[in-house]
């Protein structure tokens, strides 16, 4: 039977608190631009799908200028997404003081969960004025438009090179994938260059 004992044991130290890193607790100040940096993603995203859109279907020249409407209103949507987490989180609070026992759900906050709540309504209500501002803001919402615009771009620009390509005629039915990435950056920068014009 010792050919079962091929492996050496390994022998478990015990388990200690102290040796555990705890990590610190984001501030409210980290948080918030945390939640800042996600609201201009989805933003940036939402004016990126309007502006693709309005190339394709719009006869009209593009104008930075006509999507404020829409990012000022993205950021507000975000703003009271924000103020009503406040509210709820402000109800929470008052809920949460001095109740002990243990939690019987996700959702059901005691004592021991009181400064969490509060470091969550901090962030909301912070989150919310910082998003109100931000709608209000043209220069700002202007260069989230032209990011916005700039992946627009490369995506319908994209789209329209591989449409070339396949079906311009000539072309060859399949291109290898070196020769279609030569083809492919010569009618990108052409179509850039067209469009910088």
């Amino acid at each position: 039977m010792a050919w079962f004992n091929w492996r050496r044991r390994r022998i478990l130290t015990p388990y200690n608190d102290a040796a555990i890193n705890e990590r610190p607790t984001a501030t409210v100040e980290q948080s918030v631009a945390e939640g800042l940096m996600i609201a201009e993603y989805a933003v940036r995203m939402r004016l990126k799908n309007d502006i693709a859109i309005g190339a394709i279907v719009s006869p009209d020249a593009y104008d930075a200028r006509s999507y404020l409407p829409q990012a000022s209103a993205a950021f507000t949507e975000l703003a009271d997404e924000s103020e009503q987490a406040s509210d709820r989180l402000t109800e929470e609070l008052a809920n949460t003081i001095g109740r002990s026992g243990k939690a019987q759900h996700v959702h059901d906050y005691r004592r021991g969960d009181e400064a969490n709540v509060r470091h969550r309504l901090m962030v909301s209500t912070e989150a919310a004025s910082l998003l109100r501002q931000k709608a209000a803001e043209e220069d700002y919402l202007l260069g989230l438009i032209e990011q916005a615009r700039q992946d627009a771009w490369h995506e319908v620009s994209a789209s329209l090179v591989d449409h070339a390509l396949l079906y311009s005629p000539g072309a060859q039915p399949r291109l290898d994938p070196v020769d279609r990435d030569i083809e492919l950056a010569g009618l990108r920068a052409e179509l850039e260059a067209l469009t910088e014009a």
